[in-house]
């Protein structure tokens, strides 16, 4: 229907559950060479810590690492196996703002380091990369997460500027639609701060700004309906399209899971498509 980008993870605590000298590629090799097979970009996620490289338990794999060397090591080491087999693009975690992924809690100092070590760990060995900041998830500076307002102003506070080529972001908004002028997406450019406008008074201005998830679920607790999920899907396209600082947008997600649906996908769990999913082919035309 027009797609050309998949984003999924280069998981560390796959990848090196072993330790530090182990490597098991294989895994993400099969999805890296199947998407690149089918003319498809990949945007790498490289996230997670595995036992060995973080000092708690409380979150699993989601748990800060002990060290953010260490982690901008891993960042190098993916970026050296993937970037001969295409892959031009890697994002730095996946809601480092948010306590759920991000244990014990959310810290934009560590985060920062980690950033800055990783884009200089990847750009030594394919310097023709694009680095994306871990998309950051729809919250309020409360409980231990950060807005991703006030998070990303901490992080220049910790000195990032030059140390990521776009700003990941996620707007989910529902039960609202994106173009309700209180909806997550107006965080972009209508608030006041923005992200947009943090990132001008930081001399960031000229950066786009990657949609790396949005979407809404059609069912479940948080149930939108069809008609409304695909309502949604057609606004963030054309919106995008229509925005010159919006450098990519990922919908979440392809396909509901058949054991543990979270009703996102363009597909049922049984193949047959939403209304989101023909929503979607006629906003990419």
């Amino acid at each position: 229907i027009g797609l050309r980008w998949i984003r999924f993870d280069a998981d560390w605590s796959w990848i090196q559950a072993a330790g530090p000298s182990s490597f098991e590629w294989s895994a993400t090799d099969q999805g890296v060479t199947a998407a690149e097979s089918a003319g498809m970009n990949v945007d790498l996620i490289i996230d997670d810590s595995p036992a060995w490289a973080n000092s708690s338990d409380s979150g699993g794999s989601f748990t800060q690492p002990t060290s953010a060397a260490a982690f901008a090591t891993f960042a190098g080491e993916v970026a050296a196996h993937y970037g001969p087999m295409g892959v031009r693009t890697y994002e730095i975690w996946n809601e480092p703002n948010i306590q759920e992924f991000w244990q014990p809690a959310p810290n934009p100092g560590f985060y920062g380091a980690m950033l800055k070590d990783s884009y200089a760990s990847i750009k030594a060995v394919q310097p023709d990369s694009t680095v994306i900041s871990g998309g950051l998830g729809p919250s309020e500076t409360s409980g231990g997460d950060y807005s991703p307002i006030n998070f990303l102003t901490d992080l220049y506070v910790d000195g990032v500027k030059g140390s990521f080529d776009a700003l990941g972001f996620h707007p989910y908004s529902f039960p609202l639609l994106a173009n309700d002028p209180a909806s997550n997406w107006g965080q972009m450019d209508l608030t006041s701060p923005s992200l947009r406008s943090v990132m001008t008074a930081n001399g960031d201005g000229g950066k786009r700004i990657w949609i790396t998830e949005v979407g809404a679920p059609s069912a479940g607790p948080d149930g939108v309906g069809t008609a409304a999920q695909a309502e949604e899907i057609t606004q963030v396209v054309q919106a995008a399209k229509t925005t010159p600082w919006i450098g990519g947008l990922f919908v979440y997600t392809y396909q509901d899971s058949a054991t543990d649906p979270d009703y996102f996908g363009l597909l049922n769990a049984d193949g047959s498509a939403k209304p989101a999913w023909g929503a979607l082919a006629a906003a990419l035309k």
